[in-house]
């Protein structure tokens, strides 16, 4: 029997060695290419929720926070942290100083787009909206993208999308509606799912706890809630159908119907069916409402977010019969945080307070408008003063001359933590966050005064009672940024991330080139 050569001995030596860390290094298969790409922005949702809660969690938050990257200090990364700004930041990569989107009020309103399905309202559009998305990006690859955003508000359905056409509907008295921006008339599936009548058929429903009251360490009656007679559980929705249909979205069930709304809308559009990827965007606005009335403290609260991840697990379970769940890719984040009700602050021995510039305008605007208020002059809205300079240069004011005298008067107002003009906010900006937010936050050619941000647990308003949001703080901007699906590193990161960063890294996931003139930046932690 021949020898063995000395090279073949060590060769089969090496193998029986190391045969299973040879096999330990065999190359990993790709995971498989998305097919769906579903975006969660969660109104009013703050960054700490996740980990507060997060041994009570049953559902959709824990499949994110055990298998998906979650980062809980996200930032909306400017000052006027409200609904239509925070969500013209999630898909578009960019600011609202560059979106055009500063405030509610310049957001979505159209009335030369009026509600279609026979819906009463204001019309909407995204006229207003500047640039581009995630979803022009796409179709520039793959010219038959299909998108569904489905939400409880107007602004949160349409600016995710930008000026796109699509399937794009939002929550009106219980049913959706759209409007003639993206077609004249209903779908056959949302008829259907309107004729369903779901939210008249709450009426008369309670809201009560879904665990044992021992799950719920808040008080259920605390100072500065303010929902009429019904500061206590149980929350009773009205006996008429009608008035039961327009009170839901008070309660947890109006995000139960839009999650069922999109399961609809996904099967009848059969979305996520094809190679290239679709999108679905879901924007849910139950959170904001209860937070309003009864604040980032309560029992409430609490129930609320508890019920959210119980229906957005059953969401994604339903969801995976249509698209499995390894060929979706998930985005979850907010429009905006959220202060602690003033009073419950002050309760507990903490800094909290109310303020309002409107007394001090309207002082101005009638001083300089004569024994009538002239509102054309000054207007302020939270902590930006705007206001018409050729009305102004008309009666023989400098608008600059005013912009300083007007600071100096903000700067004495309780609760006021700083204030710029546009001669001054540059020069903070690159030692200030809260000027930066503001950088952030006006859009060129915008005349404004004053930019003013309050004390910590400080909000804009000054009626008692309920939580705010809208200012330049912490808890205002502070939002969960989370991803999940093929190619997602799983992991709790202590990163601050931005809203505008959601974008570029849904782009490098899914392959697609994104503008290289972005103001967010690819996660590089979301990817091995």
């Amino acid at each position: 029997m021949p020898l063995m050569r000395p090279w073949r001995v060590a060769a089969l030596l090496i193998v029986t060695l190391c045969g299973a860390s040879l096999l330990a290094f065999r190359p990993v298969a790709p995971a498989p290419a998305p097919t769906l790409v579903l975006v969660v922005v969660v109104d009013q949702m703050r960054g700490d929720y996740l980990q507060r809660w997060d041994g009570q969690w049953r559902g959709g938050f824990t499949r994110l926070m055990r298998g998906g990257a979650v980062f809980p200090h996200g930032l909306q990364p400017h000052a006027i942290t409200v609904t239509a700004p925070g969500h013209s930041t999630i898909l578009s990569g960019r600011v609202p100083a560059r979106t055009g989107i500063y405030d509610n009020q310049n957001g979505v309103a159209d009335s030369t787009a009026p509600l279609i399905g026979g819906s009463t309202g204001t019309g909407a559009s995204p006229r207003r909206f500047r640039g581009t998305t995630l979803i022009d990006w796409m179709r520039q690859k793959d010219s038959s993208l299909q998108v569904l955003s489905i939400a409880g508000k107007d602004r949160s359905a349409i600016l995710p999308v930008g000026t796109s056409r699509g399937a794009v509907f939002w929550a009106n008295r219980g049913h959706l509606t759209s409007s003639t921006y993206y077609a004249d008339s209903l779908p056959t599936w949302v008829a259907r799912w309107n004729a369903r009548l779901g939210a008249e058929r709450l009426a008369g429903h309670d809201w009560v706890l879904l665990r044992p009251d021992s799950s719920y360490p808040e008080l259920d009656d605390a100072e500065g809630e303010h929902r009429a007679g019904e500061r206590v559980f149980p929350h009773r929705l009205p006996d008429d159908p009608e008035q039961a249909a327009r009170g839901v979205s008070d309660t947890p069930w109006a995000d139960s119907l839009l999650l069922d709304a999109a399961l609809e809308g996904t099967q009848a559009m059969r979305l996520g069916r094809r190679a290239s990827p679709d999108v679905l965007i879901l924007g849910l606005s139950a959170t904001d409402e209860v937070g309003h009335r009864f604040g980032p403290d309560s029992r409430e609260l609490h129930d609320q977010m508890l019920r959210l991840d119980h229906w957005l697990g059953w969401f994604l379970d339903s969801l995976s019969t249509m698209v499995p769940a390894g060929r979706t890719v998930i985005a979850l984040s907010a429009d905006h945080g959220v202060t602690r009700i003033p009073e419950v602050a002050r309760a507990r021995g903490e800094a909290g307070g109310r303020v309002t510039l409107e007394p001090l305008v309207s002082e101005i605007n009638r001083r300089i408008g004569g024994s009538e208020e002239d509102s054309t002059i000054l207007l302020v809205r939270g902590g930006l003063v705007t206001g018409n300079p050729a009305r102004l240069r008309a009666i023989g004011v400098s608008p600059e001359s005013l912009a300083t005298a007007l600071l100096g008067r903000v700067w004495r107002v309780p609760g006021i933590a700083d204030a710029w003009t546009p001669a001054t906010l540059a020069g903070a900006v690159p030692t200030n966050r809260f000027a930066a937010r503001w950088a952030r936050s006006i859009p060129r050619g915008l005349f404004w005064f004053v930019a003013a941000s309050p004390d910590p647990g400080w909000v804009w308003g000054g009626k008692p009672g309920g939580a705010e949001h809208g200012a330049s703080t912490d808890d205002d901007a502070s939002v969960p940024i989370a991803f999940f699906g093929p190619g997602v590193r799983a992991g709790i990161f202590p990163d601050t991330v931005l809203t505008v960063d959601i974008a570029p890294t849904l782009a490098r996931l899914l392959g697609v080139p994104a503008p290289d003139r972005l103001d967010g930046r690819r996660i590089r932690e979301v990817m091995p």
